[in-house]
């Protein structure tokens, strides 16, 4: 029966291994992906059967919950579609469901609302879609979604794919650079969360044995790392101060050995030979 089950059901796994926390990783980042792409898109009213008439942007230049913040603090149903509170005939039918009597200012509030939504027009033979504001065409494209990323502030550092992508070293020497630059290449710290059952001993850098080993501290903030850096920027006759992480290291253009095609190239592979030789030599020091 053992060996049945085995065979059915494939080996035991502890609950809460590395593929739960991929999963919950994964649906973190796809809901912080639509936050973003949302932020450029508005409805546009076909029957009204997908738009919530509180929370969608369709309507001016916010939400109606957020324009009026009082009428939605009384609604019983904050995920009411249009469709189940405006009817399609003129004049319209209203359904706003509220959980008590208004007051004098909501009544008012209301009154405004009713008067802005008169020039709306809902036709039930037409889906409501989506329009992406960014664009003239108003259709989405990767281009202009791209732009708008790089240029908010709050947005993450857009990363260097030319400097990464375009260098020229081997490609398992590129696919490197971009699992470093994304905290993806397997040092212990990442090790221990994916197997947090399992106990990497010692949880330490093979390299300096004093810290705990991260992509920051293996290809950046180690002392021989630090000063491997800092001997390449004295070659290149630019001053430098160490970056936060990483990343912030790759996404800065310090035009080290000029902006020529020959400077851009050595200037590239001398930074990236420096990652893979670290790389090397933690390895060999473990295996």
């Amino acid at each position: 029966m053992a060996l049945k089950a085995k065979s059915k059901w494939g080996p035991y796994k502890k609950r809460g291994s590395s593929q739960g926390l991929g999963k919950a990783k994964e649906i973190i980042w796809l809901a912080q992906i639509s936050q973003e792409f949302s932020k450029f898109t508005r409805f546009v009213v076909g029957d009204g059967d997908r738009i919530r008439f509180w929370e969608d942007l369709w309507w001016g230049d916010q939400p109606l919950g957020v324009q009026y913040p009082r009428l939605l603090s009384v609604v019983t149903d904050k995920n009411t579609p249009i469709s189940s509170i405006l009817g399609s005939t003129r004049p319209f039918s209203w359904n706003f469901n509220f959980c008590r009597n208004l007051s004098d200012s909501e009544i008012e509030d209301l009154e405004g609302l009713m008067r802005s939504l008169d020039r709306l027009h809902i036709s039930r033979s037409v889906p409501d879609m989506r329009s992406w504001s960014l664009s003239p065409s108003e259709l989405f494209t990767v281009k202009y979604f791209f732009l708008a990323l790089s240029q908010f502030s709050d947005s993450p550092l857009v990363f260097p794919t030319k400097f990464v992508w375009n260098s020229q070293v081997p490609f398992k020497v590129k696919s490197f650079v971009w699992l470093v630059a994304h905290k993806k290449v397997n040092t212990n710290d990442l090790l221990q969360l994916r197997r947090p059952y399992k106990a990497l001993s010692p949880d330490i850098c093979k390299l300096c044995m004093k810290h705990g080993e991260t992509v920051n501290h293996l290809f950046l903030h180690y002392s021989l790392m630090m000063g491997l850096w800092h001997k390449l920027f004295q070659l290149a006759k630019t001053d430098w101060v160490p970056p936060k992480s990483i990343f912030d290291m790759l996404s800065t253009n310090f035009n080290g050995f000029g902006s020529s095609k020959r400077g851009i190239v050595l200037w590239q592979a001398a930074c990236i030979a420096l990652m893979w030789v670290v790389w090397w030599e933690r390895n060999a020091r473990i295996f």
